[in-house]
């Protein structure tokens, strides 16, 4: 633990010294300034609200430069590499995550040290889908996170100030077909709840 957090501060003080903005790309396994819920969670038939797990879905971190351009996200570019979640049965589940000796800091070109950006975390299948692209072309399972600012820290600061503190929990949205049958199973429960009051009227 200490060896990791050692090279998470000379990182940051490296690119730091290089006016290179940074951000800690995680969700979970840490303790976030703010308490928050910042896991994903699945919006499937039979696993509506669990949070989401399952090393095919991968989470990427996309970026603005400048603060408040939610509206401008679709123009965003992708920082760093992507990460898998983890497996059924995690203690942690709702949360990607990031194998030994690779580290969760992404530089945002483009966004000095003290330096504002825009920040959106998008989940798709990396099994089936090389892209996030590729996955909202196909009607695949897909999902984005509110956008969010994020502030790069100043030198030297703590680990805890690259965080990514304004990110908040969101949920996969299925596949047409699971979304077919979701109306499916809806529509089906309100006619029995319409039938059940009748008889009870009736009653």
């Amino acid at each position: 633990m200490k060896t990791s957090l050692l090279f998470l501060l000379l990182a940051a003080v490296t690119w730091n010294a290089l006016g290179q903005g940074l951000v800690d790309f995680r969700n979970g396994g840490i303790t976030f300034p703010t308490d928050a819920d910042r896991r994903v969670y699945s919006f499937a038939v039979g696993s509506f609200g669990v949070p989401l797990t399952g090393v095919n879905y991968v989470a990427g971190l996309y970026y603005l430069p400048g603060a408040d351009r939610g509206g401008q996200i679709g123009l965003a570019s992708q920082a760093g590499r992507t990460f898998t979640f983890r497996p059924p049965g995690t203690l942690l589940p709702g949360t990607w995550f990031v194998p030994i000796g690779v580290s969760p800091m992404f530089a945002l070109d483009g966004v000095a040290v003290r330096g504002s950006a825009t920040l959106q975390v998008r989940v798709w299948d990396g099994v089936k889908y090389g892209s996030f692209e590729q996955a909202v072309a196909s009607g695949g399972e897909f999902s984005m996170s509110a956008p969010f600012n994020y502030t790069v820290p100043a030198a030297g600061s703590a680990p805890d100030k690259y965080y990514m503190d304004n990110l908040r929990a969101w949920a996969v949205i299925p596949e047409p077909s699971t979304w077919t049958m979701a109306a499916l199973v809806g529509a089906t429960l309100v006619v029995v709840a319409r039938r059940n009051g009748r008889k009870q009227r009736s009653a």
